[in-house]
């Protein structure tokens, strides 16, 4: 009987004679650009997969921005040697799993994922790779999703808080920049005109090995795995490199909007505002724990305490910035009732107000870090939230040894730097308001 592998205790602890993260990391860059990353951990036998390309809706034309999701939600629809229920039929028999997505909250990549018994990580493995080498995006395919889609954006657009965020990406952002949203009616314009001509002319000018970027977790021997995908991803084309065009950031829209949402129980507003914070440079750490403190948690933070608590104005409030490659806006998130909205807005921007003034507490301050720690910590605790913070770390171009800093990184940051950073770039006055529901005949 071949003998059970040692199991590998992952994660850097000192004294304890653990490997860090960057050492137990097994990475080959293959000639065409490809960078492969493999982390042996065999507690359970079981694999999984997290990866990224190049290819979001920032790289497809400004008027058919979906074309990038629509692409990659397709690519699984059939191959030039398997049908989609052969593959879906495949997976399933073997309890995997394969997905490839992409959305308009990332405008720059597209999101790989898998997971499997170590003992189908060859049929995971090649089955990805033939999905993302070699797609026929058949006809009949398309037409159910583009069904699905158009009714999925026409449910959307019943939805309050879709309508208000919508409407204020549409303040904010130009037509020709990726954070823009469209009007409900033109999306399903586009979609309806798409055909898979449209689909494969955008994978040939988008897909390639050059900004494939993979993570294995899991009961898997590094070498078996890399020699594997690299002899299969041998053939395929280099594609465009991983690199994207610098975008400005618009200057603020403030001002006011309301739109009419006959006969809702609830309405939401959204205040927002751009920002340049992208999620690769350092003030990141400093202004996202200053914003948890502020209004991350509808249930703990300040907004949340006060505007949903005290004052029982708002059903959830939420802020949070969106930061990826790309810097996209602040934005404060509330639900109301119709005839609270008044109220809930002027405490709303009474607290934000009074946050930037007299800055955060020092207990507040040490739990927020305290929490952050402890979350991330947690996530690296199974083989999927492994590879999706090893995948994270190397798509934002933080390096893998990033995961063994991260508790030092957010140690180090100080109350002084998050208070300033998160103050240079959040000012109410700033804000575009967008508020939707059925407020006629109500203050």
């Amino acid at each position: 009987m071949k003998p059970s592998p040692r199991p590998t205790r992952l994660g850097p602890r000192k004294g304890e004679g653990r490997p860090s993260y960057a050492e137990a990391i097994v990475s080959r860059k293959l000639p065409s650009g490809t960078e492969l990353y493999v982390l042996e951990n065999h507690i359970n036998p079981t694999m999984a997969l997290s990866g990224s390309l190049f290819a979001g809706g920032l790289f497809a034309p400004a008027e058919r921005r979906i074309l990038a999701s629509v692409t990659a939600g397709e690519l699984s629809k059939g191959t030039q040697s398997h049908t989609k229920l052969e593959i879906a039929e495949e997976l399933e028999s073997r309890g995997s799993s394969i997905s490839v997505s992409s959305d308009a909250s990332d405008p720059v990549g597209v999101d790989l994922g898998g997971a499997a018994l170590s003992r189908h990580s060859d049929h995971l493995l090649d089955r990805l790779v033939e999905i993302l080498t070699t797609p026929v995006f058949p006809a009949a395919e398309l037409e159910k999703e583009k069904k699905r889609l158009i009714g999925a954006i026409q449910q959307q657009q019943d939805q309050t808080s879709a309508r208000s965020y919508e409407a204020a990406m549409r303040q904010i952002y130009p037509a020709s920049h990726p954070f823009h949203r469209l009007r409900g009616e033109a999306l399903i314009a586009i979609v309806d005109s798409l055909q898979p001509s449209d689909l494969d002319t955008f994978y040939r000018e988008r897909y390639g090995a050059a900004s494939l970027r993979l993570v294995i977790v899991g009961d898997v021997v590094a070498a078996r795995v890399l020699d594997r995908l690299e002899k299969a991803l041998s053939g395929w084309r280099q594609g465009p490199r991983p690199q994207w065009p610098a975008l400005p950031v618009p200057p603020p829209a403030p001002g006011r909007e309301s739109i009419e949402m006959p006969e809702k129980a609830s309405a939401d507003v959204v205040l927002a505002s751009p920002s340049d914070l992208t999620r690769p440079e350092r003030a990141y750490l400093p202004c996202t724990l200053a914003n948890s403190a502020l209004g991350q948690s509808s249930l703990t933070s300040r907004l949340g305490v006060r505007v949903r608590d005290r004052e029982g104005l708002t059903y959830g409030i939420h802020s949070s910035f969106h930061s990826t490659h790309i810097a996209g806006p602040f934005t404060v998130t509330l639900s109301v009732r119709p005839e609270n909205r008044a109220a809930a807005l002027e405490s709303t921007l009474d607290e934000i107000a009074r946050f930037l003034k007299t800055g955060l507490k020092d207990k507040e301050f040490a739990d927020e870090k305290s929490s952050r720690i402890g979350k991330f910590k947690v996530d690296l605790g199974s083989n999927s939230g492994l590879a999706s913070a090893v995948d994270a770390a190397i798509y934002y171009g933080l390096g893998v040894s990033y995961l063994d800093e991260f508790p030092a990184r957010v140690s180090a940051v100080t109350k002084e730097e998050a208070d300033a950073e998160f103050r240079q770039r959040v000012d109410p006055g700033r804000f575009t308001i967008v508020a939707a529901g059925s407020f006629e005949g109500r203050t």
